[in-house]
Parts: C-alpha cells; sequence; structure tokens
C-alpha cells in the first residue's frame, strides 16, 4: 500500500493540471494560472469547472411565457417614417367561431412618463383607449402603448383575449439633413457609436461555466477580455456609478444626497456628454423592483436618455400577470422581462445605425440576479440577439462593451473555495471594429496589452470619455472635468495600463482587491482581540447611524475562516511589518447572519484601524431581516428587531 501512498498524489496533480489544459485549451504555463502576473499583483487564475461546482450546477431549459402569437404587431414605415399597427384576425378565427356571429375588437392606450408626479420616475401616465384599426399609423409623439383585443357578439359584455405592450424608438431624423451630414463625416472621420450590455452578478468566470455560446462569440476577431478588471463596491450600484459617472458612492454623499429626487440629475452621467455630442442616447433595465437609479431612491426627476424604458416597465409590472423565476419577475404578460429590454435595443440600432452616433446602455437583472445557473438558460436566446445585432451592421461600426457589476455576492459559489473571486472580478469584454483597428492601430494594441493587468471600473468610465476624443495622445489632454474624482490616476484603456499597478493606483480599495494570496490561519486565543473589536466596531456603527433603535446588536456566534495577508507599500506610505488585512467570515446572533468583513489591524498596538461597515459583505439572504429600514446599504446588515426569529 505504500506505492498508493506515493503515487496517489501524483495521479491527483495530473488530472487537475490535464483539467486545466482542457478547460483552457493550451498548455499549462506558471503565466496562464493569473489573471494578472506582475511583482505587485498576483491575481490567480480560476478553473471555473472544477468537480465542486459542476456537481452542483444544473442548466436549466428555459421556460416561454406564451404559446399563442401576437395578435397586434409593429412595423416601421420608412415612407412616413413612422410605426405601423397590423391586426391578424386570422388569429381571431378559433375565439370568434365559438360565439357564432362574433366581432374583434381592438384598443390600445398611450403610455407615457408622469413628470408632473412627486416622483416621475416611479409613476406613469395612461391615456384613454383609442379604436385599433388595421394598418394605423402611430403617432410620432407616442412611445409606448398597451393594447387590447376583444371578442364580442352583439351587445353582450366583450372577452378580453389577448393584451400586449409595445414601444416605439420615433425617429427625429427624418427631414433635418443630419442623417447626410453624419454618413458624409463617416466617410471621412468615423464616429463609432457604442453600446453597452450588462448582466448583473456575473463574473468571467461564472459566464464561461454558463453562456459557452455567448463566450464563443466574444472569442471572434475584435473582442478583448479584460481578465484583471476587478470591482470597486460591493453592489451594483458603487459599480455602475463608477462606471458612468467617474464618482464613488462615498465621492456622491458629498456632492448631493442620492434619496433627493433631483441629486441623480445632478451627477455628470458618461450619456450627458454624449448627448452633448450628438449622440442619441438610450437607457433601458428590465426588473422594475431593483432597478438600479430606482432601489429605495426617486430614481430621475428629469428623463435621463433621449429614449428611456422605465415609464412601460412601471405598466406592465402593474397591469399584466407576472411570472417568477430566478427570484424576479420572468414572464410580464406574454413577453420575458429581459426581451423588453433587448427588443427596444434592437430597435434603437435599427433606427439609427448608419444614420446618427448613438451611445446605447442595457441592463439585465431577471435571470442573473440571485441564481448563478439562471445564465445557463439565457445562453442560446443572448446569442441570438448578438447574431442579429451582428446582422443589422452594430459591429461594422461600433464599439460594444458586454459586461458585470460584479459576480455572486452569496450563495453557493460566494461559498465556494474560489468564492473570493467569484464575487470581484465580474466580465469584462470590449469590442472595436475593423475601421477602428486599422485607424487607430495603437489604441488597439494597447486594448490587447491591458487583458492581463489591473483595470477597475474607473478606467472604463475613462475609456467612455475618451471614444469622444480619439485624437487623444495621453491622459494629460483630457480636461480635469472629464477625469474620474475618485481615482486620478485612472485612464483610459485605450492607454497602455501600467504593469506594476496596485490597488490603489486603479481605485480599488483593499476589501475588493484580489492581488495578494491570503493565508488561511486558525481561530486562536491570539486572534481573539480582534474579532472581539470587529463586533465592537459593528455594534458602535448602528448607534452612529441611530440604527439601534431599528436593528438588533450583534453577539458572535461562529468564527467560520479567517484569512490574513501583509499590507504593502502602496507608493504614498511604506509598508508595516505590524499592520496586517485580516479577512474574516463569521456569523452572529440573532437569526444567524452570515458575514465576510475585511480589517486592518495593528499587532504592536493592538487596534483596529479600519473596517468598513458600508462593505461589509453579506453571504445569506438578507430579505427576511431587514424590512424595517430603508437604507440600501444598511439593508445587508441589519436584524431588524422585529424579525427576530425564534
Amino acid at each position: 500500500m505504500n506505492w498508493m501512498r506515493e503515487v496517489l498524489p501524483l495521479v491527483i496533480v495530473f488530472f487537475l493540471r490535464a483539467n486545466l489544459w482542457l478547460s483552457n485549451g493550451v498548455k499549462v504555463k506558471d503565466t496562464a494560472r493569473y489573471y494578472v502576473n506582475s511583482p505587485v499583483c498576483k491575481m490567480p487564475y480560476v478553473n471555473p469547472f472544477t468537480a465542486d461546482i459542476m456537481s452542483r450546477f444544473h442548466k436549466r431549459k428555459m421556460k416561454g411565457c406564451r404559446t399563442d402569437a401576437d395578435m397586434v404587431t409593429s412595423e416601421f414605415d420608412f415612407n412616413t417614417h413612422q410605426y405601423r399597427l397590423h391586426i391578424h384576425e386570422h388569429l381571431a378565427r378559433p375565439f370568434l367561431k365559438t360565439k357564432g356571429n362574433a366581432t374583434l375588437e381592438c384598443e390600445y392606450s398611450d403610455i407615457s412618463r408622469n413628470n408632473s408626479a412627486d416622483v416621475p420616475d416611479n409613476n406613469y401616465v395612461q391615456s384613454k383607449m383609442h379604436r385599433l384599426t388595421n394598418h394605423v399609423l402611430v403617432p410620432k409623439t407616442t412611445d409606448h402603448i398597451i393594447t387590447k383585443c376583444y371578442v364580442r357578439k352583439g351587445h353582450r359584455r366583450r372577452k378580453l383575449i389577448q393584451s400586449d405592450s409595445m414601444s416605439f424608438i420615433q425617429d427625429p431624423l427624418t427631414n433635418d439633413g443630419k442623417v447626410e451630414d453624419f454618413v458624409r463625416k463617416q466617410k471621412v472621420d468615423p464616429q463609432p457609436s457604442v453600446l453597452i450590455m450588462g448582466l448583473d452578478s456575473t463574473s468571467r468566470i461564472n459566464f464561461r461555466r454558463t453562456m459557452p455560446l455567448v463566450y464563443d462569440f466574444v472569442k471572434q476577431l475584435g473582442w478583448f477580455e479584460m481578465q484583471g478588471y476587478t470591482k470597486v463596491g460591493d453592489n451594483t450600484y458603487p459599480n455602475l456609478m463608477a462606471v458612468l459617472t467617474g464618482h464613488s458612492r462615498s465621492g456622491i454623499e458629498k456632492v448631493c444626497d442620492v434619496e433627493e429626487l433631483g441629486c441623480l440629475d445632478s451627477l455628470p452621467f458618461i450619456w450627458k456628454r454624449f448627448k452633448q455630442a450628438n449622440y442619441t442616447t438610450l437607457y433601458a433595465e428590465d426588473c422594475k423592483k431593483i432597478n438600479t437609479f430606482n432601489y429605495l431612491m426617486p430614481g430621475f426627476k428629469k428623463k435621463p436618455t433621449d429614449y428611456y424604458l422605465r415609464p412601460l416597465l412601471l405598466a406592465i409590472e402593474d397591469q399584466f400577470p407576472i411570472i417568477k423565476e430566478w427570484g424576479y419577475a420572468y414572464c410580464v404578460g406574454r413577453h420575458l422581462s429581459f426581451k423588453y429590454v433587448y427588443d427596444f435595443g434592437q430597435q434603437f440600432i435599427d433606427r439609427f445605425l448608419g444614420r446618427s452616433p448613438f451611445f446605447g446602455f442595457l441592463w439585465s437583472n431577471s435571470f442573473t440576479h440571485d441564481h448563478y445557473q439562471g445564465a445557463a438558460s439565457l445562453d442560446q436566446l443572448f446569442r441570438r440577439y448578438l447574431k442579429s445585432f451582428e446582422d443589422a451592421g452594430l459591429f461594422k461600426r461600433s464599439i460594444v462593451i458586454l459586461m458585470s457589476d460584479h459576480g455572486h455576492r452569496y450563495g453557493p459559489l460566494r461559498k465556494a473555495p474560489t468564492g473570493y473571486l467569484e464575487e470581484r472580478v465580474p466580465m469584462m469584454f470590449i469590442y472595436v471594429p475593423p475601421w477602428f483597428r486599422k485607424k487607430y492601430p495603437k489604441l488597439a494594441a494597447n486594448l490587447h496589452k491591458n487583458r492581463n493587468r489591473l483595470t477597475s471600473n474607473y478606467d472604463l468610465h475613462m475609456t467612455l470619455h475618451h471614444i469622444l476624443q480619439l485624437h487623444s495622445r495621453s491622459m494629460a489632454e483630457f480636461p480635469d472635468k472629464y477625469k474620474s474624482q475618485k481615482c486620478k490616476s485612472c485612464q483610459s484603456l485605450f492607454f497602455e495600463v501600467p504593469f506594476n499597478r496596485t490597488c490603489a493606483m486603479a481605485g480599488i480599495e483593499e476589501k475588493w482587491c484580489c492581488c495578494h494570496p491570503s493565508e488561511t490561519i486558525p481561530f486562536t486565543p491570539k486572534v481573539a482581540p480582534i474579532i472581539d473589536a470587529m463586533i465592537q466596531r459593528m455594534n458602535r456603527h448602528l448607534v452612529e447611524r441611530k440604527f439601534d433603535h431599528l436593528c438588533h446588536n450583534y453577539t458572535l456566534k461562529q468564527v467560520i475562516r479567517m484569512d490574513w495577508k501583509p499590507v504593502l507599500a502602496t507608493g504614498l506610505r511604506p509598508a508595516d511589518k505590524d499592520e496586517h488585512v485580516y479577512i474574516i467570515e463569521f456569523k452572529t446572533l440573532p437569526n444567524t447572519p452570515e458575514f465576510e468583513a475585511t480589517v486592518r489591524w495593528n499587532n504592536r498596538t493592538k487596534a483596529l484601524l479600519s473596517m468598513d461597515m458600508d462593505d461589509l459583505s453579506r453571504l445569506n439572504s438578507y430579505e427576511e431581516d431587514s424590512n424595517c429600514i430603508n437604507d440600501k446599504i444598511a439593508k445587508k446588515y441589519c436584524i431588524c428587531n422585529d424579525s427576530l426569529k425564534k
């Protein structure tokens, strides 16, 4: 049996290396084991297909929302530059036959934003119903409609047989000469359109695991995967605000209170600069309950972009039946929640590609927000949309970004041995078209170099600014007002990112930094003071924020895991041998919430140097714990007094 003890470890090592080799499709080398491999940052490669994860992974087939065909459809009439509605009366024949001498009646009502409401982003206006006749033209002032078709027999009560909704990308470019000017300029100095497509809670690791068809699409020429892209905040809001405004959450708080109506409107969203550059803009996001700028916030006072899906989203989630899957609205009426967003995007592309530069931001939560396996059900449909965008010519003319905000923050993936990276390394792919690669070969070459450099959301923000000033030769040519307010050392990804880049240089706080390997240590009396100080800090925070009358104090129940790593020099200050960073996974009482905290401790002074409660990670669901509080950050750590479990 001695020979088995000697050979078995070798067999295991061979199997693991072979598995890594197969997952990469290349021969294993030391450098292939890192996303980033520099003297100051070593971000380890993670195999998405390890047995412990794949044993739990079960792909579920996408469920349909309907079996009946669309009774009312629309098409864009290029002669009148208006939408025309069609009624497919033959689809009603089975209903009409059962009623004898019956007739089909269809109606529609306009849906628009209620700008006079106290909170316009959470309200909509619905007009009275208008009779819908076949081939009727939709007024150019109409952005969204709800349709209803009935069967009526004589004077009897009508029976509803189908209700539906539609959005319209109305065309303001009919006869003003802008189209001709744009086409002429494109031949001399092309101006790229920009489309950002986002899937919530999708790490680059889980993306490879769950969406092989889409992953295969983005391996084509022109796509660049930023493998060292690291998130800068806990949830969607701080990460997208970094991309879209260049601000951190704390930086925004110094400007205005996002819970006050009008605050978001005052911030420098990147789509404002694109609008100033004569781009046409669009923003669409599914799942009204958790929209990025509306979850526990009032949203925008004014419509943020030229085309905005939210008014329709409010109406259909109010009025149509909803089927939940993967935690949120899956089917809204007859269609997938996801499809409302991407059909809107398809219309936008069809209407303006080649006629006007555009900036579009499409964000989806419905499949991926709560369940890491949901993306697998979406794979085939999402690939079809990408192919449809390709057929429309999007990838010949435009810069396209496929991204996420973060990985899964709780659940099986987060608790896996690789969960630290699963949470912190979101997917990030940037596509540049053939003409761009030919005209700006240096910028494309820099994207290629930056694939395995440490990058962040603030760099992506600067990249979006760079698109509007492609002739810039360095960051020194960017006006200060366009630079990220949080990270002055961050830069466009079209410029080469420094090889020896630290997290501090990329605007990534220690909490989210994946550069330095940590070491698991036992929970001994020696480290007990660190735990005690951490729990005291948590309880003191409740008092400081005046949450102590709503939220219960914490008592330690269990330390699950404790990792240690040294504090490295940042260029701003030297390393202190007595200072260390501890990453502590633990449970408290009551209700047994599970947290992960990153704390800095000085062994010489026995003092807790830093612990940001707002960045405390919650590793299990807090849905039933925090209904007493509306603060979007405190929700993850507050254990409401009225939610205590026996």
